[in-house]
């Protein structure tokens, strides 16, 4: 399964993948870890596929390393 892609770019940090179920258990790792500042994941219509949401906050890269992507299966 691919990795999350987290887009640091923008005013928001953006973290897509192309399974909803994933973003969606991101967010519980998030909450999990009590970091609340994120959007629940909506479809990416910039690239016409996928998942997105959004982060509000700096987050710290090894959060977003520690969650494993197959734990969504």
């Amino acid at each position: 399964m691919p990795a999350l892609e987290v887009d640091y770019s923008g005013e928001f940090q953006v973290v897509r993948h192309n399974r909803r179920a994933v973003l969606l258990a991101f967010k519980d790792h998030l909450q999990a870890n009590e970091y609340l500042k994120f959007s629940y994941p909506m479809p990416d219509q910039e690239s016409g596929e996928g998942w997105l949401m959004f982060l509000y906050s700096p987050i710290d890269d090894a959060l977003v390393a520690s969650f494993d992507t197959s734990s969504a299966e």
